[in-house]
């Protein structure tokens, strides 16, 4: 992310925790945190006035694994102030699995979970799961991997809609940017919420 930023960082990886810690004592010069928001530590950071959230730009450098994404105070009330939006950078995650010959027990293991967790996902997407399971995509691809055969053969058989296509993925997000030709980082973040419900609205 900063060296598509442009930016020549010294980084460390420790737990958010101990991150904070070394922050407040002034060793670190900055955090930053990859999970699904809101993260129970970063909310829970006081930052007084001494720290605030930096906004991350969304450059075309960065759009081929990274997508716009905004914190408000709902997200972090202690460190976003009310009204303000701070834009960021969101990253998918992938739930992945060992390619297991087709006949193995451990092959028959993971395919029974397939079918079980793609058969009952509608339930995750319910009060009181986490807001998270509604981005998800079971459809969605990621470049130089093959998908899990018995996912595509589930998929394949339940291709009619439901939770496998109501997200969006990358390559539609894309094309809709080629669409409307973005003049600015700020319009490519303004554009984002609009893809939402441009993807949402297509068959």
């Amino acid at each position: 992310m900063f060296k598509g930023l442009g930016l020549d960082i010294e980084a460390v990886n420790i737990d958010q925790s101990a991150a904070f810690d070394l922050l407040k004592r002034g060793e670190l010069a900055a955090v930053v945190s990859v999970a699904a928001k809101p993260v129970a530590v970063v909310a829970g950071f006081d930052p007084g006035e001494r720290f605030h959230v930096l906004p991350v730009p969304f450059v075309d450098a960065l759009a081929d694994k990274y997508f716009p994404a905004t914190l408000t105070a709902k997200d972090y009330p202690k460190l976003v102030p009310e009204g303000a939006t701070v834009n960021t950078l969101a990253v998918g995650t992938v739930l992945g699995a060992y390619n297991w010959p087709a006949k193995s027990e451990r092959y028959k293991r993971i395919a029974r979970f397939i079918d079980v967790f793609f058969s009952k996902f509608d339930e995750f997407l319910k009060p009181p799961r986490h807001a998270k399971w509604r981005e998800v995509n079971l459809a969605a691809g990621l470049a130089n991997w093959k998908r899990f055969p018995a996912a595509q053969e589930w998929l394949d058989a339940h291709s009619g809609g439901g939770p496998a296509t109501t997200a969006s993925n990358r390559g539609d997000f894309q094309r809709f940017l080629s669409d409307r030709k973005p003049a600015s980082d700020l319009d490519r973040d303004r554009l984002f919420e609009e893809f939402l419900k441009w993807r949402g609205a297509r068959p």
